[in-house]
Protein backbone atom coordinates (compact mmCIF):
# COMPACT_ATOMS: atom_id res chain seq x y z
CA UNK A 1 0.00 0.00 0.00
CA UNK A 2 1.52 3.36 -0.64
CA UNK A 3 -1.08 5.38 0.78
CA UNK A 4 -0.15 8.19 3.17
CA UNK A 5 1.62 6.32 6.55
CA UNK A 6 3.36 7.43 9.12
CA UNK A 7 6.70 5.85 10.36
CA UNK A 8 8.08 5.88 13.75
CA UNK A 9 10.83 3.57 15.79
CA UNK A 10 9.01 1.98 18.76
CA UNK A 11 9.95 1.59 22.67
CA UNK A 12 11.34 -1.91 22.65
CA UNK A 13 15.38 -2.65 23.05
CA UNK A 14 15.40 -3.55 19.35
CA UNK A 15 14.19 -0.18 18.13
CA UNK A 16 11.90 -1.42 15.46
CA UNK A 17 10.91 0.89 12.44
CA UNK A 18 7.28 0.55 11.99
CA UNK A 19 4.95 1.99 9.12
CA UNK A 20 1.28 2.88 9.97
CA UNK A 21 -1.88 4.49 8.09
CA UNK A 22 -2.97 5.46 11.62
CA UNK A 23 -1.15 8.60 13.30
CA UNK A 24 -2.84 8.43 16.48
CA UNK A 25 -1.90 5.11 16.71
CA UNK A 26 1.72 5.69 15.86
CA UNK A 27 2.17 8.50 18.45
CA UNK A 28 1.17 5.84 21.03
CA UNK A 29 3.46 3.38 20.21
CA UNK A 30 5.95 5.44 19.09
CA UNK A 31 9.76 5.93 20.94
CA UNK A 32 9.78 9.98 19.87
CA UNK A 33 9.26 11.14 17.19
CA UNK A 34 6.31 10.24 13.86
CA UNK A 35 7.17 11.39 10.42
CA UNK A 36 4.70 10.84 7.28
CA UNK A 37 5.67 8.02 5.12
CA UNK A 38 4.43 7.22 1.19
CA UNK A 39 6.53 4.16 0.57
CA UNK A 40 4.93 0.78 0.73
CA UNK A 41 4.03 -0.95 3.23
CA UNK A 42 2.15 -3.93 5.21
CA UNK A 43 1.05 -5.06 8.48
CA UNK A 44 3.05 -2.05 10.00
CA UNK A 45 6.36 -2.40 8.34
CA UNK A 46 7.97 -0.90 5.14
CA UNK A 47 8.28 -3.45 2.14
CA UNK A 48 10.42 -3.45 -0.32
CA UNK A 49 10.51 -5.76 -3.18
CA UNK A 50 7.24 -6.89 -2.39
CA UNK A 51 8.40 -8.30 1.12
CA UNK A 52 7.98 -6.85 4.45
CA UNK A 53 11.18 -5.55 6.54
CA UNK A 54 11.71 -5.72 10.22
CA UNK A 55 14.27 -3.45 11.02
CA UNK A 56 16.39 -3.14 14.26
CA UNK A 57 17.21 0.56 14.09
CA UNK A 58 19.44 0.22 16.89
CA UNK A 59 21.72 -2.15 15.37
CA UNK A 60 20.99 -0.83 11.90
CA UNK A 61 20.17 -4.24 10.55
CA UNK A 62 17.60 -6.15 8.71
CA UNK A 63 15.78 -9.32 10.60
CA UNK A 64 16.64 -11.41 7.36
CA UNK A 65 19.95 -9.56 6.63
CA UNK A 66 17.71 -7.54 3.69
CA UNK A 67 19.73 -4.67 2.65
CA UNK A 68 18.00 -1.71 3.69
CA UNK A 69 16.80 0.36 0.91
CA UNK A 70 17.96 4.02 0.55
CA UNK A 71 14.45 5.72 1.16
CA UNK A 72 13.91 3.57 4.26
CA UNK A 73 16.94 4.27 5.65
CA UNK A 74 16.27 8.07 5.08
CA UNK A 75 13.32 7.58 6.92
CA UNK A 76 14.97 6.06 9.87
CA UNK A 77 17.78 8.56 10.18
CA UNK A 78 14.74 11.55 10.20
CA UNK A 79 13.87 9.45 13.21
CA UNK A 80 17.03 9.63 14.92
Amino acid sequence: MAEQAYAYIDRTAGQVFHVLTDYTLAQREARDRVIEYRGEHEGGYPVADQRQLIIYTGQRIEKDNYPIPLYIQAAIDALG
